[in-house]
């Protein structure tokens, strides 16, 4: 089951108590790793880490971003002072006075433009039941994000799917074609060997021709082949996300195709060989998006 790692989803509701619409976007982007970068009003900010792993419970790679807007601002409940910032800030005014001889009085107006001295916050509670309520709206917009993905990576699984059939093809050309190429190639040694003016040491002859048989044999070369496509297929159709599995696959078939390169010794082989090296690096090019 193949996830692309782009997609995006959206979703839009109302909670009731506050009366509050909020929008939620969900999307993302290829990325090697899992990243998660969320924005959020300041009525959700406690639960930032609660939106995060409901993020990571479905998604294993890419760069998630997550923008929540709302219609309008929450009222704080909560309104407290910063009470060490403004026994300092008496104090220091204190000093001043007696240090520098300073006239002069503050008022209420003066204390409350301190930075930060007034702090407004929800009740935990109010919160809670925010966060409750926006929940459904959260989860709405996670699967359309999720569908998005889901019909991306079967389209892209597709052509995956095209291209593993175009290798296969033509591993089994490779295993037809070995016969003739062998052939081919006992009849021009012993086109050679009869034009052979002087004497020749069959034995030795014997040793070099075992010795370059065996060295162009690519059956174990098309077995393996076989046996990636086939784990290839597995993963693809059967691993939840199975990105980097099939990275790997892929790079050990990129091996057994070039060593079957070298040792083709056959124009027909070599193109068959061509063919499936195209045929991996379309599939790599897709896997990248792959989760």
């Amino acid at each position: 089951m193949a996830y692309s790692m782009t997609g995006i989803g959206r979703a839009g509701g109302e909670i009731k108590k506050p009366p509050i619409k909020f929008d939620v976007e969900i999307k993302s982007y290829n990325h090697r790793f899992l990243e998660i970068s969320i924005k959020i009003p300041n009525s959700l900010l406690p639960f930032e880490d609660e939106i995060r792993k409901s993020i990571q419970k479905r998604v294993s790679r890419g760069h998630i971003i997550v923008i929540v807007q709302q219609d309008r601002e929450i009222l704080p409940c909560k309104v407290e002072v910063d009470r060490p910032l403004l026994d300092a800030y008496l104090k220091l005014v204190e000093e001043l006075q007696k240090k520098y001889t300073v006239s002069g009085t503050i008022d209420v107006n003066t204390l409350l433009a301190i930075p930060g001295l007034i702090k407004f916050s929800q009740y935990q509670t109010e919160s809670q039941d925010i966060f409750k309520a926006f929940q459904p709206i959260l989860e709405k917009s996670l699967k359309s994000f999720l569908a998005m993905k889901k019909k991306e990576g079967d389209n892209i699984a597709h052509e995956i799917k095209n291209s593993a059939n175009k290798i296969e093809d033509n591993i089994h050309t490779i295993e037809t074609l070995i016969p003739e190429r062998n052939e081919f190639y006992k009849k021009h040694l012993v086109d050679l060997v009869e034009g052979y003016e002087t004497n020749l040491d069959k034995d030795r002859f014997y040793q070099e021709l075992l010795y370059t048989v065996d060295r162009s044999d690519v059956t174990e070369e098309c077995k393996r082949l076989h046996s990636h496509l086939s784990l290839f297929r597995d993963s693809l159709n059967n691993d939840a996300h199975p990105g980097r599995r099939l990275n790997f696959l892929l790079q050990e078939m990129q091996r057994e195709a070039n060593t079957l390169s070298v040792k083709a010794n056959y124009l027909d082989i070599s193109t068959a060989v061509v063919c499936i090296k195209e045929e991996i690096e379309k599939i790599r090019e897709q896997v990248q998006n792959i989760e």
